[in-house]
């Protein structure tokens, strides 16, 4: 999938009619003109890269005086990436985004009143609406009510920004835009953190609407590639008209098998703090398929010497979780993994949540299944605990 940087998607939205704040980039230690932004303090610096989830993992800072500005324009270039020096935004936060779903060939368009780093999608108030529909104000309306949304300067504001980033989606062909957060001063709505991601196949004219320059999802490049990671870009690569997959293996020996971007890092985050040592980092983009699903979770179940399992997702809610049941499945049968001796946690929610998790414990035993009502950090404990049978065992030995 192609997405858009910072720099650009923020110019793209400024296009559309959705407030932004001012920005600047810096591709060295000083600021490209004056040596100091036009706007602020505060400022806010970020890297320059595409994709969400920069808050989670540290890359973002808020700057009050011209040292702490300094610092983190340092930080940032350092890390290779240019520096995005925003204004920075006071006011309340909350959530939009609509994601693609194949399934039934529309969308998802989720709100929340609340949002921010760390927010999980899955929180949101949700409607699925089909392309050739449109986004109806009486639909509008029902979402907003279902996400508690009763100020009527903010409900227009939002409104109004949900049938710009709909026409946007439709016409630019996107897979997903993300604004998280938008933040509400009582006058204004200002995207302030966004993600975007587009079908790189789509139609010239559509291609034409779209932010510029487009990247491509980050590779590794500071090794060779593993036959597993070599594997999933293959399947990826084999679709290229389905929704995206990627997978990273890092050099733990528990799989983190979290879809959803900012879940997935909160997860990583959560268990290296607890002294685990994450086996891999994947991602899936609603719609993307049997096959590139199984070789995804097929690799990371098949990394050797694994001690634990995490499994689930924000982002799994847009599919039928039955259906993500059954892939996890066949991924284990193809793996030849064994939850009765990994212990592995599933985390799944989503349309017949009940169902998949039938289906779960009746077709891996042994499997700990968890629905909604639990947190990731609830996820992560489970797992944890019955991971620790095995450590006192391997002391004993």
């Amino acid at each position: 999938m192609s997405r858009a940087t910072e720099s650009a998607a923020m110019p793209w939205l400024h296009r559309l009619g959705v407030a932004t704040p001012e920005l600047t980039v810096v591709t060295d230690e000083r600021l490209k003109a004056s040596g100091e932004p036009a706007f602020g303090p505060p400022w806010v610096v970020k890297p320059d890269i595409a994709g969400s989830g920069k808050g989670l993992a540290g890359l973002v800072h808020i700057c009050r005086s011209r040292d702490e500005l300094s610092s983190a324009v340092t930080a940032t270039v350092g890390i290779g990436a240019p520096a995005v020096v925003e204004e920075y935004i006071e006011g309340a936060e909350c959530y939009l985004s609509i994601a693609l779903d194949e399934a039934t060939r529309g969308a998802v368009v989720r709100v929340s009143a609340v949002g921010g780093v760390g927010f999980d999608a899955h929180r949101a108030a949700a409607v699925t609406v089909r392309l050739t529909e449109g986004l109806a104000d009486h639909v509008v309306a029902a979402l907003l009510d279902a996400a508690t949304i009763r100020d009527s300067r903010l409900r227009s504001a939002i409104a109004g920004a949900l049938q710009v980033l709909w026409t946007a989606f439709c016409d630019a062909e996107a897979v997903l835009i993300e604004v998280n957060p938008f933040r509400w001063d009582g006058e204004r709505l200002v995207a302030v953190g966004v993600a975007v991601e587009f079908d790189p196949h789509g139609h010239p004219a559509a291609q034409a609407l779209r932010p510029t320059p487009l990247v491509d999802a980050d590779a590794v490049v500071d090794r060779a590639p593993t036959p597993r990671e070599l594997a999933v870009r293959e399947a990826d690569a084999a679709e290229p008209n389905r929704a995206g997959i990627k997978f990273f293996e890092l050099d733990g020996d528990v799989a983190c098998m979290i879809t959803g971007g900012g879940a997935g890092l909160l997860a990583l985050d959560y268990l290296t703090d607890h002294g685990i040592r994450p086996a891999c980092y994947l991602d899936a983009s609603p719609g993307a398929g049997s096959a590139k699903l199984q070789t995804l979770f097929s690799s990371a179940l098949c990394i050797p010497g694994l001690r634990g399992v995490l499994f689930g997702g924000a982002v799994l809610s847009l599919a039928d979780a039955r259906d993500v049941a059954l892939e996890f499945v066949a991924a284990a049968d193809r793996a030849g993994f064994d939850p009765t001796r990994v212990p592995t946690v599933v985390r799944l929610a989503g349309p017949h949540e009940a169902e998949a998790h039938a289906t779960l414990t009746d077709r891996l035993p042994g499997v700990f299944v968890l629905d909604r009502t639990a947190s990731l950090e609830d996820a992560c404990d489970l797992l944890l605990s019955a991971m620790a049978p095995q450590e006192l065992e391997g002391l004993a030995r």
